[in-house]
């Protein structure tokens, strides 16, 4: 004969008891993270509002305004919103023919579907100052559109990135996006505003605001304002072939430096990190390295974004 068992339901009250000890401790911890993170936030507002010139909205964003509600850094909405850039970017770079990123001072006007490049009496295109070269050949820039640096530039505070994609044609390379990077200081209120922008054109419409995000980075030190600039700077250092080195005629050893890829040919690139409370003003170069180092050009970047890219440059050129 088989007996059985009788099972009830439910808790018993040591058990309650030890659950709900566990729930109070785990509360409890939650609180005191989130009062701790609370009060090491900064104190500034959540937005703030941003005068621009018109001319930059439009060119930014379409918008017939002069000023523009972003959010205060740091904002991880923004940074979820980087964060899809971020994806789209790397989407464009892996089915890229071609990368060629632009210093610039001004807005940037250069936004095509296509370029036409006839790879029989073009010279050939293998950096991006010969990138800027062929623009300005087609007449699509002008030579004070884009400041004219092979393989990096300290000065300069925005940056166009061209990826170019796969093209039918044989006579035209295809402009897959255009990502834009724009750092304009502010000074009421005092601070920085940044802005990542990807664009896309066809042959039979003008490029369009595809994808963005912005940031407003509060001056963490009035009285050094302005005197003293913000230098998130170079956008991007290039890295050419090693073997490079050898061509003849022989170039300059602030060039040669750069020449250390045993392979490909790549890109470092830096955006600005809503999730950083600033944009890291005021930090200087390491002068412990030789300017023979092409490290004395940008280490002073390490550490100041998560949005830092390794990049395959100009591979179906070179």
């Amino acid at each position: 004969m088989i007996s059985r068992r009788t099972y009830s339901c439910g808790f018993t009250a040591a058990e309650l008891l030890f659950a709900m000890a566990l729930g109070a401790a785990v509360i409890g911890a939650a609180a005191i993270g989130y009062a701790t993170i609370a009060k090491n936030r900064p104190t500034t507002s959540a937005t703030a509002t941003i005068p621009l010139s018109s001319a930059k909205l439009t060119n930014y964003y379409n918008l017939a305004q002069t000023s523009i509600i972003t959010a205060v850094a740091p904002n991880y909405g923004s940074a979820a919103k980087a964060e899809d850039l971020r994806e789209r970017f790397m989407a464009d770079i892996h089915t890229a023919t071609a990368v060629f990123p632009l210093a610039r001072t001004g807005v940037n006007t250069v936004r095509p579907a296509t370029i036409p490049f006839n790879p029989i009496t073009d010279n050939i295109v293998d950096q991006p100052q010969r990138f800027r070269e062929l623009l300005i050949s087609k007449g699509l820039a002008t030579a004070a559109t884009f400041v004219d640096r092979r393989n990096y530039d300290e000065t300069s505070p925005n940056c166009s990135i061209f990826v170019i994609g796969y093209s039918a044609d044989p006579a035209s390379m295809t402009v897959t996006a255009v990502y834009d990077i724009d750092v304009d200081k502010i000074t009421t209120p005092k601070g920085f505003y940044a802005s990542v922008k990807r664009y896309v054109a066809t042959p039979t419409s003008a490029a369009t605001l595809t994808a963005y995000y912005d940031i407003f980075y509060p001056a963490y030190d009035g009285s050094l304002w302005p005197t003293t600039t913000d230098k998130f700077s170079p956008l991007w250092v290039s890295f050419e072939r090693q073997s490079r080195q050898y061509i003849s005629p022989a170039e300059s050893a602030d060039i040669n430096r750069f020449k250390v890829a045993r392979e490909q040919p790549f890109y470092l690139m830096w955006w600005p990190d809503p999730a950083a409370p600033t944009l890291g003003m005021y930090r200087a170069s390491n002068t412990s390295y030789p300017s023979s180092d092409p490290r004395k050009v940008y280490n002073h970047m390490a550490g100041r974004t998560s949005y830092m890219f390794t990049v395959p440059a100009f591979p179906s050129f070179f």
